[in-house]
């Protein structure tokens, strides 16, 4: 005999806690809301249907095979409520979190929208008032018709609200439905076989889908999941229509990162908030600064999937911005004037950002910017204005100056210069992502004024940040030295570190004429200094919130990488790299913070080629855009190629 405690212990939790263990270090205050309004509700509501279709005797439990009961359903059953409504959320989860949400909302013709929209939901209402007019106990109907009556009406009002949106995320859709689904069926097939419940042929169809499981039990498997998926997907659009359209962007999403009445007023404007309702430029804005970085970097696309929706959002956004500024300096088919000039452009629009009291693009003039500055670039400015409540202004200026120092072809003279250099294009990017991330903390975040001793840690850690900038930069000087002289005709290493004949050799473009063991001397050089700063960075990344941290170590751990490929290799690569199984090995370590050992263990990477090899090619590969895109000038550290 098989308890209902039973299912729960070998069937239901050990699933649920897989899956929260998987998703344990991408878990956001977004995704708590969700899992405690879905369970609430799920709890509210089927509680007093449940004890209703029991009380019919719709279905029965056998009496030794639970611990309690409260009404007159078994207590298990209440358990069920909240573990199953867990499951698909959290599968649900896994399943859409690899693409952004606002990535699926659409300025749409109004009419296509209204027949989208309404249609369904005539179609559920009137499937639901036929249900519940044919809901008639001790028929053989009761059971299905009291399913479909209980959650007919649900879809209508979450189809209202997000429907559209369900439709462009269909495969993502699907799948959350039906895996858990076909488990949960299974479940049930177990326990009515074992005799731990059993569903009334006086109230069924006595129609088995397949034996021991009716079609009335698949039935409420498959439509609750739907409920659950589509409350899922509602919730994910209505964050996302907030992310893009509140002008107040700070306070909005910091007040909504709890369940309240203030969370539930502004996710419930959202969500009333049709498609052809929303302004396009926005969401044609943000699509073009992502193709900036698919195009550019695939790699940080990519990666930042491991990062919560709000926080991978405004990443990439920064990273979009810093891109095709850099483009903007680096481009030598312009002449050095106009690029100078176009920079300068860029600062002014910094300022007037800075001077405007909102965080929406239409408060600042853009007349100034239109004639001389490319469309994509403009796109990625427009969408860079909502990051200004976040954002220090000087380290924007400070990017901009590395970007000058590299058009002006200023040497690296000394230490201090490379130290210099390194801040203004690696150290300010670095700052200017932990400010984002320190956004959504539920202590350093969401406040214009915080108490000293906060302040003090806020300073810490951008301070710590800041070091993490200089340690990916001296890497990536270290891992180009060759190639920075070969293509470029630069040297960013200290002059003071080189005779005169070696300037020569570097400004030259033949940097490989120094040898293996020179070049790789001056390569273990910033190295060293880069591993000096380590202790201090990564004892900052604890100071991140929870759902980052694996993000930001993956990211670092993956660059920091390529340190250690210089130094083990024999001489001095021209260009050391990861390979991509080594890279998505170091990122998956980081991200669940796996023991330091399993890093380089012969075994784990064994395993890790087999699911390397079945992964996506979504995961693994460029997109053909990005295969043909050519770098212009000296590759920053922040480009995480």
């Amino acid at each position: 005999m098989l308890t209902y405690m039973e299912v729960h212990l070998y069937y239901t939790l050990p699933v649920l806690f897989l899956l929260l263990l998987l998703l344990r270090p991408f878990h956001s205050a977004q995704d708590s809301v969700k899992y405690l309004f879905l369970c609430t509700m799920a709890l509210s509501t089927a509680t007093p249907w449940d004890n209703y279709i029991v009380y019919h005797r719709a279905w029965s439990y056998c009496s030794n095979c639970v611990v309690a009961v409260i009404g007159y359903v078994p207590l298990e059953e209440y358990m069920f409520f909240a573990i199953m409504t867990m499951m698909t959320v959290a599968f649900t989860n896994l399943v859409m979190r690899w693409h952004l949400a606002a990535f699926f909302l659409k300025s749409s013709d109004p009419f296509q929208t209204k027949c989208v929209r309404y249609i369904p939901i005539v179609g559920f209402l009137s499937i639901g008032m036929k249900a519940f007019l044919l809901a008639i106990p001790n028929t053989p109907l009761f059971y299905g018709a009291c399913i479909l009556w209980y959650v007919c009406p649900v879809l209508a009002l979450l189809w209202y609200g997000a429907g559209p949106y369900i439709c462009r995320r269909w495969k993502g859709v699907l799948t959350s439905i039906l895996v858990p689904t076909f488990y949960l069926c299974w479940v049930d097939q177990v326990a009515i076989g074992a005799g731990t419940w059993h569903i009334s042929e006086r109230t069924s169809s006595k129609i088995m889908i397949v034996p021991h499981l009716p079609l009335e039990e698949f039935m409420f498997f498959f439509l609750i999941n739907v409920v659950l998926v589509f409350a899922t997907c509602a919730l994910d659009r209505a964050y996302a229509v907030l992310s893009l359209y509140s002008s107040t962007n700070s306070s909005t999403q910091h007040m909504t990162h709890r369940l309240n009445m203030t969370t539930m007023t502004y996710l419930f404007k959202a969500f009333c908030v049709a498609d052809e309702d929303l302004d396009p430029l926005p969401l044609d804005d943000l699509n073009d600064t992502w193709t900036i970085l698919k195009q550019g970097s695939a790699s940080f696309y990519t990666a930042s999937a491991v990062f919560p929706s709000e926080q991978r959002q405004d990443l990439g956004i920064l990273y979009g911005f810093c891109r095709a500024t850099d483009d903007l300096a680096d481009d030598e088919a312009v002449p050095t004037d106009q690029r100078k000039r176009k920079l300068d452009l860029v600062r002014s629009f910094v300022v007037d950002m800075f001077n405007s009291k909102t965080n929406t693009a239409a408060d600042i003039d853009w007349a100034p910017f239109q004639d001389d500055l490319p469309k994509d670039c403009l796109a990625s400015m427009r969408c860079f204005v909502r990051l200004r409540h976040v954002l220090d202004i000087g380290a924007i200026m400070e990017l901009l100056d590395g970007y000058e120092w590299d058009l002006a072809q200023k040497p690296i003279t000394d230490e201090a210069d490379l130290k210099h250099y390194a801040a203004c294009v690696a150290s300010s990017v670095g700052e200017m992502c932990t400010r984002i991330l320190l956004k959504h903390h539920p202590v350093y975040g969401g406040a214009s004024f915080v108490p000293s001793p906060v302040a003090s840690s806020v300073s810490w850690i951008i301070a710590r940040a800041r070091d993490m900038g200089l340690i990916l930069q001296y890497t990536n000087i270290a891992r180009d030295i060759v190639i920075d002289s070969q293509t470029l005709g630069r040297c960013y290493l200290p002059l003071t570190w080189l005779s005169p004949d070696e300037c020569d050799l570097f400004f030259s473009r033949r940097a490989r004429r120094l040898g293996d063991d020179r070049l790789r001397s001056l390569a273990v050089n910033l190295l060293d200094m880069a591993d000096q700063l380590q202790p201090g960075a990564q004892r900052a990344i604890e100071k991140l919130p929870m759902g980052c941290q694996g993000g930001v170590r993956a990211a670092c751990g993956v660059y920091c990488g390529i340190g250690q490929a210089l130094k083990s290799a024999e001489g001095y690569p021209t260009r050391a790299h990861v390979s991509k199984l080594h890279r998505a090995w170091l990122a998956l370590a980081h991200v669940y913070a796996l023991p330091s050992w399993t890093m380089s263990h012969r075994s784990f990477k064994a395993t890790l080629t087999s699911l390397y090899n079945s992964l996506p090619s979504i995961f693994l590969s460029s997109s053909p855009a990005s295969s043909s895109y050519q770098r212009k000038g000296k590759v920053r550290a922040f480009y995480i190629e």
